[in-house]
C-alpha cells in the first residue's frame, strides 16, 4: 500500500484502469462462487471424521464448478480487452486505450491461476494451516515491491510490466505452495485432478447450501465489485482513481480480517461436524470478545487521521478521497460480529436469514446511490457503502445476541463496555494530533504520520490490556503459547 501506490498514483486515468483490474483479481480470489462456501463446510466435516476420500471428492467437484466461473470471467475479461471504453469512461489518448486493453488482457490470460489458489486455500484452511499460503504469498508480496524500482524508476512508469509481473508472481506463489501441499500431507493431487468433473453425489449434498451461497455471491458481485466499474463508466477514469486510494484502504482491511477470522470458519465447521454446539457457541462469544478491539481500534484512528494520511501518501490532488477513505473505513466497524455470525448462519445452514441479509446489502447500496449520485458523485458510492454495511450489520448483531442468548445490556457490557476508556482516548489522542502531523507528500512525513497512527494503536491496547480481565487472560495466553511454540 504505503510502496507501491504513491508511484501509481502519479497517473490519475491509469491508475482508474488499474484499479478496475485490481478490483476483479481481488474479487476473483476472495470470493465465493456458490459451490466454493458450500464445499468449505462439507470438507471440513470431512476431515474432522477423518475421510479424506471424502474431502477430496468435495474439493474436486467444487473447483470444478470453479473453473466453469473462471473461464467464462475469462472471456468476459477478454471481450473487454478488445473494446475497454465499454468498461471505463474516459479514455482519449491512444496511450490509455492501450494500457487499458493490455491490462484486460493480462487478466484474462491469468484468471485460471485463481483455480489453483482456492483449491490451496480449501486443503490448508481445513487443516487450519492456511499460514503456510500465507509465507509463501509474503515472499511474493517482497517481489512485487521490490520491482516497483524497476518498473516505476524515473522517467519510466511501466504500469503493463508491473502488472504482468505481478501476475506471474502469483502463479508462481500457487505452484510453490502446491508442492508444499504435496510433500507435507503426502496429498493425492492426483486422485483430487482426475476427480475434477461433475459429481451428482457431492451436487446434492452440496446444492441447497450451494445455490444459497450463489446468491451471496451475486449479491456481493452487485454489492463489492461493481462499484469501481460504475464510477468507470459513468463518472470517468478521474473518478475511479479517486475512489481507489478509499477502496485500497477498505481492501487492506478485507485482506486483513479475512486471514484473522477465516481460520475460525474451520473451527465452526468442525463443531458443527462433532455436534459440539455448546462448545461453538462459547466459541463463538470468545472471537467477538477478543477480536472487537483488534478491529475497531484501527478503524478509529485511521478514520479520523485520514487527512494526513492521504496527503502524505498520494498527495493533494487526491484531497477528495479522504471523506471516501473515512466512510470505506468504517464499513468493517462491525467486523468482529459479522465475519463470525456469517460463519454460524452458514455453518448451521441457516439459509432464509442467509438470503435476507444478503439482500439487503445491494438494495440498499444502489437505491442510495440512484438517489443521491447527482448531487454527491463519487462520494454516493462511499456513502452508502456504509449505510448498507451498518444497516446489515445491525441484523447480524440482533441474530448473535439471539443466538448466544443475550440480552442487548449483557451484549453491550461484555463486548463494548471493556473497550470505552481506550476508545475515548483514541478519539481524543487522534483530534488533538491531527493538525500538528506533516500534509505534504513525502517518504518522510509519510513515516511520521505511519508512525503516530502506530503509536496511538499501541497504547490503546495496552489500555484494552489493563482495562479489561478477560482480554488479558487471552493475551497472556496466547503470548504463552507462542514462546513455547
Amino acid at each position: 500500500m504505503f510502496i507501491v501506490v504513491p508511484y501509481l498514483t502519479s497517473n490519475p486515468n491509469t491508475y482508474g484502469v488499474y484499479s478496475i483490474c485490481i478490483s476483479f483479481a481481488i474479487f476473483l480470489s476472495y470470493a465465493d462462487l456458490g459451490f466454493m462456501g458450500a464445499g468449505q463446510k462439507y470438507v471440513a466435516e470431512y476431515f474432522a471424521k477423518g475421510d479424506i476420500d471424502g474431502e477430496i471428492k468435495v474439493i474436486a467437484f467444487t473447483n470444478f464448478i470453479l473453473l466453469i466461473f473462471l473461464v467464462l470471467f475469462s472471456i468476459v475479461f477478454f471481450a473487454f480487452s478488445l473494446q475497454p471504453a465499454l468498461l471505463v469512461k474516459g479514455l482519449y489518448t491512444y496511450s490509455e486505450i492501450h494500457i487499458a486493453s493490455t491490462l484486460l488482457l493480462i487478466l484474462a490470460i491469468f484468471t485460471p491461476t485463481t483455480l489453483l489458489q482456492r483449491l490451496l486455500q480449501m486443503i490448508f484452511g481445513t487443516r487450519m494451516e492456511d499460514f503456510i499460503i500465507q509465507r509463501v504469498n509474503i515472499i511474493g508480496s517482497m517481489l512485487k515491491i521490490l520491482s516497483v524500482i524497476w518498473f516505476f524508476r524515473k522517467g519510466n512508469y511501466d504500469i503493463i510490466g508491473y502488472f504482468l509481473f505481478t501476475q506471474i508472481i502469483n502463479l508462481l506463489a500457487a505452484i510453490v505452495t502446491l508442492f508444499i501441499a504435496r510433500k507435507r500431507y503426502n496429498y493425492n493431487f492426483r486422485l483430487l485432478f482426475r476427480s475434477m468433473h461433475f459429481n451428482k453425489a457431492v451436487f446434492d449434498q452440496t446444492k441447497s447450501l450451494a445455490f444459497t451461497s450463489l446468491f451471496i455471491t451475486i449479491s456481493w458481485i452487485f454489492y463489492y465489485e461493481l462499484d469501481s466499474v460504475a464510477i468507470g463508466k459513468f463518472l470517468g477514469a478521474n473518478q475511479v482513481a479517486i475512489y481507489a486510494i478509499g477502496l485500497t484502504v477498505l481492501t487492506f482491511f478485507r485482506s486483513i480480517f479475512s486471514i484473522l477470522f477465516s481460520p475460525f470458519n474451520v473451527r465452526f465447521n468442525h463443531f458443527v461436524g462433532s455436534g459440539d454446539e455448546s462448545i461453538l457457541q462459547s466459541f463463538y462469544l470468545q472471537i467477538v470478545t477478543i477480536l472487537a478491539p483488534v478491529v475497531v481500534f484501527p478503524i478509529i484512528v485511521i478514520a479520523i487521521l485520514a487527512r494526513p494520511i492521504v496527503f502524505t501518501w498520494v498527495g493533494t490532488d487526491y484531497s477528495d478521497s479522504v471523506l471516501i477513505i473515512q466512510f470505506l473505513v468504517f464499513c468493517n466497524v462491525l467486523a468482529f460480529i459479522s465475519y463470525p455470525t456469517n460463519f454460524m448462519l452458514i455453518a448451521m445452514e441457516r439459509q432464509k436469514t442467509l438470503y435476507f441479509v444478503n439482500t439487503i446489502l445491494p438494495f440498499v447500496f444502489w437505491i442510495g446511490i440512484f438517489f443521491t449520485i447527482n448531487v454527491l458523485g463519487v462520494h454516493s458510492f462511499a456513502l452508502f457503502k456504509l449505510v448498507a454495511f451498518l444497516f446489515s450489520g445491525i441484523v447480524l448483531y440482533r441474530l448473535m445476541i439471539d443466538y448466544l442468548k443475550l440480552t442487548i445490556s449483557e451484549s453491550l457490557r461484555k463486548i463494548f463496555l471493556p473497550m470505552l476508556l481506550p476508545i475515548i482516548f483514541l478519539i481524543v489522542a487522534s483530534f488533538l494530533i491531527r493538525d500538528y502531523l506533516p500534509h505534504e507528500k513525502s517518504k518522510i512525513n509519510l513515516l511520521t504520520v505511519a508512525a503516530a497512527t502506530g503509536s496511538l494503536i499501541v497504547v490503546s491496547f495496552l489500555l484494552q490490556y489493563f482495562v479489561s480481565e478477560k482480554w488479558r487472560e487471552q493475551i497472556t495466553k496466547t503470548l504463552g503459547l507462542l514462546k513455547n511454540s
